[in-house]
């Protein structure tokens, strides 16, 4: 979009980009930028709070008004106040006090089933009560995702369902199916609603898939082939949790 403004305001059209990361705004110097502090894909804050989004488009427009320039990079005063910890929200089940070595295929795939089979019901509340779901991206069912990240943890040349991209590629498709498939679960039965790094970290602490998605990251980053050492890198473990988890850069 930054790149687009100036094409726009070379016509005489007057611009303003939301900027969910400052640096590049920085690095690219559109003539009006707001940077906003929210979380990739919410540029204007939290969900279904329309007084809280209108603000923000609001502060964007006035930077039509600033006559200082060429570049203008505006910092919005206020965070996502869906953003902070609830102490007062607990995921709808208990996750197992132990989770086996992902190493130990028979033992481990038992557990993820097991895990998978008790999360079952909440997704399907959740699906029922928002009528939507982000499960999808791989194409193949839920059952589909499992039984290929169970095939794959145990022997990466597993046959690849989907032919079409790489088998790396494949994998982080279906584990992005599987933890769509937990978050939403674990939002389930519950009118308190978590922070999105509430969700992420329990589910990176506390689950057998995210056990295993670290098991895995240590195989593809040491693989030789671009797009496997790459989805080993970057593409299993989102960037806040490499950096709390101290991998950022790492094994």
């Amino acid at each position: 979009m930054s790149a687009l403004a100036y094409f726009l305001e070379d016509e005489g059209l007057p611009t303003v980009v939301l900027s969910l990361i400052r640096a590049h705004s920085e690095a690219i110097g559109n003539p009006r930028s707001l940077w906003v502090p929210f979380e990739l894909g919410r540029p204007l804050g939290p969900p279904n709070n329309a007084v809280f989004q209108k603000d923000v488009m609001r502060v964007a427009l006035e930077l039509l008004e600033v006559p200082t320039g060429p570049v203008l990079l505006a910092d919005y005063p206020h965070d996502d106040p869906t953003a902070a910890d609830r102490d007062d929200w607990r995921p709808p089940f208990d996750f197992a006090e132990t989770i086996p070595d992902p190493s130990n295929s028979v033992q481990f795939a038992a557990a993820l089933e097991d895990e998978m089979r008790t999360l079952a019901p909440f997704h399907r509340a959740f699906v029922a009560a928002n009528q939507r779901t982000m499960v999808g991206l791989s194409g193949m069912d839920i059952e589909g995702c499992r039984q290929f990240f169970v095939s794959y943890l145990a022997d990466p040349a597993a046959t690849n369902p989907i032919p079409s991209v790489p088998i790396a590629e494949a994998f982080r498709r279906v584990v992005d199916d599987l933890k769509a498939y937990y978050l939403e679960a674990m939002m389930s039965a519950n009118p308190v609603i978590p922070s999105r790094p509430q969700l992420e970290n329990l589910f990176w602490d506390r689950t057998a898939l995210a056990r295993a998605c670290l098991a895995v990251r240590i195989r593809m980053f040491a693989d030789n082939e671009k797009v496997t050492h790459f989805m080993g890198d970057r593409g299993l473990l989102p960037g806040p949790q490499r950096h709390r988890l101290g991998l950022y850069g790492t094994l």
